[in-house]
């Protein structure tokens, strides 16, 4: 005989309204992880700093073309002088410009007998990136920059040092956009004769130069030294900067 009784009722009611507020729980809880904590994947990438701009080097290659006298377009080759050629405007020094600095020098050379040129130039081909190695070492001259390359590996692929250098005196100059040069004094001798790990990374056109006595006079070592190695770069006057 069956029992219809409040209490039974009651009983098989309780299941379902545990059931349902379950549900809602953990549809709610859902609800409130995915508002708070959205996944990482959806999340855009962090913008990147622009790099600095890239400046002309030796050995580049690049297409020099004009707009409304496309008959004046060129392909040219940056010479082991620094300059590049053009029939709109003759020889141009061009190495350490950008490529918007040589476009508004061309422009503002060629407007004397184009009319309303407009010009972009366009690198095609990087050449090698160099550093120079000069004074006290065994073959002064220039070698490839690698990737993470220190003083003392660029000294010892021009044949290491020679006795008379001052280790503890070496100049790491590095040349500005302007053409005038930042220098810092390196001592070698803590790397070779203690084992100091090197901190200073070489970067594209530096110059270490390695004196046979302590150097306090920098504008001595670029007029006498740097300009043999490095005879692209412009001539400037004194100001140099030396920091230890």
């Amino acid at each position: 005989m069956k029992s219809n009784s409040p209490l039974r009722r009651t009983e098989r009611l309780v299941p379902r309204f545990l059931l349902l507020a379950v549900a809602a729980c953990g549809l709610a809880c859902g609800h409130r992880r995915s508002a708070a904590s959205p996944a990482a994947a959806l999340l855009p990438p962090p913008a990147r700093e622009p790099g600095p701009a890239y400046r002309i080097q030796l050995g580049d290659e690049m297409d020099v073309k004009f707009l409304y006298q496309p008959d004046m377009n060129e392909h040219v080759p940056v010479r082991p002088d620094g300059r590049i050629s053009l029939p709109a405007t003759g020889e141009i020094a061009v190495v350490g410009m950008t490529p918007p600095d040589l476009e508004h020098l061309i422009i503002e050379r060629s407007s004397a007998h184009l009319r309303d040129p407009q010009v972009s130039v366009i690198i095609t081909k990087l050449g090698e990136q160099r550093v120079y190695i000069g004074g006290e070492v065994s073959r002064p001259g220039y070698v490839i920059l690698a990737s993470d390359m220190t003083p003392l590996q660029a000294v010892l692929q021009c044949g290491g040092f020679r006795k008379t250098a001052k280790l503890d005196s070496v100049l790491l100059l590095t040349p500005g956009a302007d053409g005038k040069f930042s220098a810092a004094r390196v001592d070698m001798g803590q790397v070779v004769e203690h084992g100091v790990p090197e901190r200073v990374r070489l970067h594209p056109n530096d110059v270490v130069f390695v004196p046979a006595t302590w150097i306090s006079d920098m504008d001595d070592v670029v007029d006498a030294y740097v300009r043999g190695l490095i005879p692209a770069l412009p001539r400037v006057g004194v100001g140099y900067s030396l920091s230890q």
